[in-house]
């Protein structure tokens, strides 16, 4: 689905659809006629897809058991990556996430809200609404059944709902909490009968005194997509901060803007007000925009940003998984 969603927007982030790699040739074909792409340009053996000189980027959209060994192909062959969420945690990723680093070879997860104009202003907002941040909450539930989806197959998807829902969540707290001042850390993953993580719930603290909590969960019957940042001058709330009702792939525009309600003293109710955001473009297609800019600008401040936030998703991920108070 994801690869298809890319696929379609690259035109409008002003990027050429190149060619692409399937494990069989008739999918690499199928997918090349519904796309307009060159049908010698699709491609089933690795070797050839990589070693195509006029490719300078690569999008992973494969089940997380593979995005390590193709990211190692993208260094190999020196192709920039964008790699769909979540990231294998791995020692040997961690290297290559370190050696594209030293190559300038560009990475970035494909986290679309991070490339929106709410969070490109977020410590604009945090220095002028919240202050110095105590408290971070974030959740997102979706509500799903297993199907046959790769997302349900630990095999495939490890991490379940964590890498799927609870990437985002995450990914919002480990801008505040680092795995170095990581002090405590509690949760409970809830598994079907597949062992398949469908619930995540996550608490913890940091030696600066931030509290944060984390959830996701297909379990839930309606949609949850919230974000609240709490600090000594008041608390800022996002109701869709992952997939806004102004610019998303799944709910396009149902909404003008994304509003950020901001919150202070005794009397939250009456002491606040919102700040709107207008999103002009579908977050995804932003996303592409920003890969673009970054291959051109590889020493971005807000590319290098990007990546550390993203390394330590990866770090708390591996730290809940690790160490779960409980598993159900």
């Amino acid at each position: 689905m994801m690869a298809d969603i890319i696929a379609q927007s690259c035109e409008k982030a002003g990027i050429k659809l190149h060619s692409v790699l399937s494990r069989r040739n008739s999918s690499a074909t199928e997918f090349s006629r519904k796309h307009h792409i060159p049908e010698h340009k699709a491609y089933s053996t690795e070797d050839d897809f990589f070693s195509d000189s006029s490719l300078d980027a690569v999008y992973i959209a494969t089940p997380t058991s593979e995005k390590e060994r193709l990211f190692r192909l993208c260094i190999q062959y020196k192709k920039h990556a964008l790699i769909e969420k979540p990231l294998p945690y791995t020692i040997s990723m961690h290297l290559l996430l370190h050696e594209a680093r030293k190559s300038n070879i560009v990475w970035l997860d494909a986290a679309h809200y991070i490339h929106t104009v709410w969070y490109r202003k977020l410590d604009e907002l945090l220095t002028e609404h919240v202050g110095k941040v105590n408290r971070v909450q974030a959740s997102f539930f979706w509500p799903d059944i297993n199907t046959g989806q790769i997302k349900f197959d630990p095999t495939l998807e490890p991490q379940g709902v964590m890498g799927d829902l609870g990437w985002y969540p995450l990914r919002l707290i480990s801008r505040f909490v680092t795995s170095e001042h990581l002090q405590s850390l509690h949760t409970l993953l809830s598994r079907d009968d597949n062992r398949a993580i469908v619930g995540m719930d996550v608490t913890g603290h940091t030696d600066s005194g931030i509290i944060f909590a984390g959830h996701a969960s297909y379990r839930d019957a309606v949609v949850q997509q919230k974000c609240e940042i709490s600090g000594h001058k008041g608390r800022m709330t996002i109701h869709d901060f992952v997939m806004p009702y102004s610019g998303s792939f799944v709910y396009g525009t149902l909404l003008p803007c994304l509003e950020v309600e901001i919150e202070s003293g005794m009397k939250p109710l009456l002491n606040k007000k919102t700040q709107e955001f207008k999103i002009d473009e579908k977050q995804h297609i932003s996303m592409l925009k920003s890969l673009s800019h970054f291959i051109h600008d590889p020493e971005s401040a807000e590319l290098n940003s990007l990546q550390n936030e993203c390394i330590e998703t990866m770090k708390l991920m591996q730290s809940i998984e690790e160490n779960p108070c409980s598993s159900t």
